[in-house]
């Protein structure tokens, strides 16, 4: 694979074709890991704006869209979980050998990574075992987590959309 890697790398340094196949993400893994992560952004964002703006967070009760934004943004993480989950196995491991040798997005892949985990584990820590007292800290630490990893996400995947811009520049003209 690796030698794949240096021969599309050196072919498309110097204007040929590229051998063998781009270390892509699936297009039903791209959907799935754009889809949760819409779905987790938004039921989280919008979670955080009900409760602290009309529910328990502003001194009121509970809002009663609240179970509902959670139980919603629940859903979206056991999606991620499964979408990163098949991201793992189809394409970290070949992207870390590959960028060993080129030098190209094995840090944003491991931000991604840590990021990743980080979230999962704040999550894990607010479901299961934050006392009360801990909640609200770790809720905005889980939150910042959300969108760094969103944000880092995007920043990940700017190679390819550069890319794809080229080509497409390159196809009108």
């Amino acid at each position: 694979m690796i030698d794949l890697a240096v021969a599309k790398h050196l072919a498309v340094r110097h204007g040929a074709a590229a051998p063998g196949p781009a270390l892509t993400v699936a297009a039903w893994q791209r959907a799935l890991l754009l889809g949760t992560a819409v779905l987790l952004l938004s039921s989280g964002g919008t979670w955080l704006a009900v409760h602290y703006l009309l529910g328990a967070g502003a001194g009121e009760l509970p809002h009663p869209t609240e179970p509902w934004l959670m139980r919603l943004h629940g859903l979206g993480a056991f999606a991620a979980l499964f979408a990163g989950g098949g991201i793992a196995g189809a394409h970290v491991g070949a992207g870390w050998r590959v960028s060993a040798r080129l030098g190209t997005q094995r840090r944003s892949g491991l931000v991604l990574c840590t990021l990743l985990a980080l979230t999962v584990l704040s999550a894990y820590l607010l479901y299961y075992f934050a006392p009360e007292d801990w909640r609200g800290p770790l809720g905005w630490a889980h939150a910042g987590l959300g969108a760094a990893l969103a944000a880092t996400g995007g920043w990940h995947a700017r190679r390819r959309l550069l890319r794809s811009r080229k080509s497409a520049a390159d196809t009108v003209r």
